[in-house]
């Protein structure tokens, strides 16, 4: 049936666009929204099979209610020539199954992501009472660039109500055989658990690249579903991690009470393990030793703290040099006012010389000048001042000023000006120079060791906190060993290691659960909760394979075409 360049209904088809086992699919453009859909065609010579021509109506009532991101829309269902078809979103991309089938390998965030959209499209098709139950690479479709996935393909999808009468009964299975669920592979009901089976199955090949069960006949293959279980992802991607293996390992429990039971569940799951393995990728990038990076941390703490307060110390401890020069200065300023008082009233210049000249050779002050009431210089330990007007540094702000005496700094001395007093009244004036080069001497040395302190101080702390984290890194090595040993299947393994701390107290933690699980795999208890005993061989093979789909028997042939393709 030819129906390129027909309208049907309000679409006018363009194109054949591919073809599966079951379907044609063709590009159709509705104009009255501008928009280019899919239309997927029954082949005729399905159309004589009634069980078929009603599942594939069923496939477009049930997805034609199901409106989410990640589930592909149906529009439109009819029947043209006695055909039916359904209209549905047109999508850009490739099927999971095309990528695996190239061998693509997928970054574990993507894997992620992939099972992240699966598992809420599923929670919202089972929350409206939807089960997929032919859940397959081939049926999930991802954008050009990966990152949105979306579920095709309700085509034996089942109502999951009481009222429903099912064409397909219990005993006879429908699906792809590849990814069915235990049950499902038995001919049992299922539900929604049984779509996340498959997701599981879906995610271990994406992470390993190799299908879960993989058999060249059916009963084998059923088998394998039903008894065995696949071969660890940890043997074949030792990159995958932890958690993203135990979440696929529950997906793919044999019992459904062990599994997830909603995608909700699978969703959160893969979303936390997704944050976990971002948030490894960030540590990994700047990892560094346990050792080296307290250290470091510490250390810079202790760096930063001394760097603070050492800066402190020798403001606080050089303005204490300061003032203590200060007083000292004023002290001998005040002595030196006094001494020459009766010599500057009776103009005993002779006498007051030789004061100063002793002061001079004594050393104990940079200059020192005395004069009269009017203020001209008469003594000076420098010569060349004599008869000059007093020295006086109006420009410059004092730096102190105790009682009469003005202190001054003048750059490397400290000048102390104080008039001389007789009876209280002004008879002359003393300007006496201390030196300030000892005072910045003592501060440059106390600054030196200030910062030789910090050196020692962060020198100390750096090396017995490295010693101390290498006994911390020893114990956690110790522990890591141990742990592999045991994940090896060395049940065996015990930590000897005795330490009367909190590490000791981890050893024995670990000790203990080693001789338990020891105990429960040697000797593994039954009870209520035990697994069934699986189906034996000769009752698979007693399975009607009769009742499988076309698409379940014939891998190669059928199911393996009838892809979504670009719908």
């Amino acid at each position: 049936m030819d129906i390129v360049g027909r309208t049907i209904g309000r679409y006018e088809v363009q194109e054949l666009i591919g073809e599966g086992g079951m379907a044609l699919v063709y590009r159709a453009f509705d104009p009255q929204i501008n928009r280019s859909v899919a239309m997927k065609l029954l082949k005729q010579e399905h159309c004589e099979d009634a069980e078929r021509k009603g599942r594939f109506i069923k496939e477009g009532k049930a997805a034609g209610g199901l409106t989410h991101p990640n589930i592909v829309t149906v529009y439109d269902v009819g029947q043209v020539d006695d055909a039916p078809y359904m209209m549905m979103e047109l999508l850009e991309g490739q099927t999971l199954g095309e990528l695996l089938q190239q061998k693509k390998k997928f970054s574990l965030e993507s894997i992620m992501q992939v099972g992240i959209q699966l598992g809420e499209a599923l929670d919202y098709a089972h929350g409206r009472g939807i089960v997929h139950r032919d859940m397959k690479p081939d049926n999930v479709v991802l954008s050009p660039d990966g990152k949105s996935a979306k579920v095709a393909d309700f085509g034996i999808a089942r109502f999951n109500t009481q009222t429903d009468k099912e064409t397909t009964q219990v005993g006879i299975m429908l699906g792809t055989p590849r990814y069915m669920s235990p049950e499902q592979a038995s001919g049992e009901r299922v539900d929604g658990r049984s779509d996340l089976f498959a997701v599981g199955v879906i995610l271990y090949e994406m992470i390993t690249g190799k299908k879960a069960f993989d058999a060249e006949t059916m009963p084998t293959l059923i088998m394998q579903i039903v008894k065995k279980d696949p071969l660890p992802i940890r043997q074949i991607n030792a990159d995958a991690p932890v958690g993203l293996q135990k979440i696929v390992n529950k997906l793919m429990q044999k019992r459904p009470s062990r599994r997830f039971q909603t995608g909700r569940e699978l969703a959160d799951a893969l979303r936390r393990e997704l944050e976990s393995l971002r948030e490894a990728d960030e540590e990994k990038a700047a990892y560094l030793p346990l050792q080296v990076k307290w250290t470091a941390i510490m250390s810079s703490i202790v760096l930063v703290a001394l760097a603070i307060s050492a800066p402190l110390v020798f403001i606080v401890q050089s303005e204490a040099l300061k003032q203590q020069a200060i007083d000292g200065g004023v002290s001998l300023s005040k002595f030196v006012a006094v001494q020459a008082a009766i010599p500057v009233l009776s103009e005993d210049w002779v006498t007051l010389d030789s004061f100063v000249q002793d002061a001079v050779a004594r050393e104990s002050f940079q200059y020192l000048v005395v004069s009269d009431h009017a203020g001209v210089v008469r003594v000076a330990s420098d010569a060349s001042l004599v008869d000059q007007p007093r020295p006086r540094y109006d420009d410059i702000e004092p730096i102190d000023t105790q009682g009469d005496v003005v202190v001054t700094d003048t750059g490397g001395v400290f000048d102390f000006s104080l008039p001389i007093l007789f009876n209280e009244t002004v008879v002359g004036g003393v300007n006496v120079g201390l030196d300030t080069s000892r005072l910045e001497a003592a501060l440059r040395t106390t600054q030196r060791a200030l910062a030789v302190l910090v050196l020692v101080v962060v020198i100390a702390v750096a090396g017995a906190l490295y010693v101390f984290n290498q006994i911390i890194a020893k114990n956690l090595k110790l522990i890591k060993s141990a742990l592999q040993l045991f994940g090896r299947g060395q049940l065996e393994t015990r930590i000897s290691k005795q330490r009367s701390d909190e590490f000791g107290d981890l050893f024995h933690t670990f000790n203990t659960m080693a001789d338990a699980l020891e105990e429960k795999v040697e000797h593994p208890g039954g009870g209520d909760d035990a697994e069934p005993d699986p189906l034996t061989e000769t009752q698979l093979r007693e399975i009607d394979v009769s009742g499988i789909t076309r698409a379940a028997v014939d891998e190669q042939t059928i199911v393996e075409q009838d892809k979504p393709g670009n719908a």
